[in-house]
């Protein structure tokens, strides 16, 4: 597998990219472990990396998201165990993972050595990590459906479908304690793609986190992204975001006129 990878670097110039592709080479790797070993009977993929992998999201992603959506037999140290075993088959250094059971279940595996191994470090003991998280009580609304990928691996996951990815990431937007820029890149996204919103999602997703929930409907949601997108600081998000994009020109269109009026456009569809 090491070989492989080798290989495919030799496409790439500089150390970022070879190091963004190879991250992305793991994950794709992961998913398909985690197809193949039956576990998406009990998770569903969700998050920017959902959007990269099966909608060509043009920008990075670090995490692996899942949603639990059948725990019955499922325990997120078991499945670290079968990656673990199932990585190393492949001929990788995989250390040890606790995977302890949580709300939010969330762990990283690291790769130790491959960053010098592929030529990417100077340090024979640095480590390249892939973040696994898994929301154990998704709040309840969403639909799920079965994608076929093939890029580096053939593979199929169960995800959610676009209206639900869609919910999931207006509730990080507009609830979230912190901007996060890839948020905001992934929001751009959906709205000019005139992806709907699962309201259902995104009402229990608000009354779950917060205290006092608004109704989520059309026009709920158009004026409390326009109140968000209002109070944003974008130099914020834009250093935020930078080092993820693949279009590194596309920095620019990270200023509230552009997304107050996408949100605008939006909201003027029928």
């Amino acid at each position: 597998m090491k070989e492989l990878l080798l290989q495919k670097l030799a496409a790439f110039a500089s150390r970022e990219d070879k190091t963004n592709f190879v991250r992305e080479f793991l994950q794709e790797l992961i998913l398909q472990i985690i197809d193949r070993k039956g576990f998406f009977k009990n998770l569903a993929f969700v998050g920017g990396t959902a959007l990269r992998t099966i909608y060509d999201l043009p920008r990075f992603s670090e995490d692996l998201d899942f949603s639990l959506v059948n725990p019955k037999g499922f325990t997120f140290k078991g499945m670290l165990a079968t990656l673990k075993r199932e990585l190393e088959l492949s001929g990788f250094t995989v250390e040890e993972a606790a995977g302890k059971e949580k709300t939010v279940q969330n762990e990283f595996i690291k790769f130790k050595g491959l960053p010098y191994q592929l030529g990417l470090s100077e340090h024979k003991n640095e480590k390249l990590f892939v973040k696994l998280e898994i929301d154990a009580r998704p709040p309840p609304g969403f639909i799920t459906e079965i994608v076929m990928i093939n890029k580096n691996f053939l593979f199929k996951v169960r995800c959610y479908e676009p209206p639900s990815l869609f919910a999931g990431k207006l509730h990080a937007v507009l609830f979230r304690k912190y901007a996060k820029g890839r948020d905001y890149y992934d929001l751009l996204w959906f709205l000019t793609r005139k992806t709907p919103v699962n309201y259902e999602l995104l009402s229990h997703a608000a009354a779950q986190t917060e205290k006092k929930a608004p109704d989520m409907n059309r026009e709920a949601l158009k004026r409390l992204l326009a109140a968000k997108i209002d109070h944003t600081d974008f130099a914020h998000i834009r250093d935020d975001v930078r080092l993820f994009l693949a279009k590194k020109e596309e920095i620019e269109y990270f200023r509230k006129e552009y997304f107050l009026a996408a949100i605008e456009k939006y909201f003027l569809q029928g």
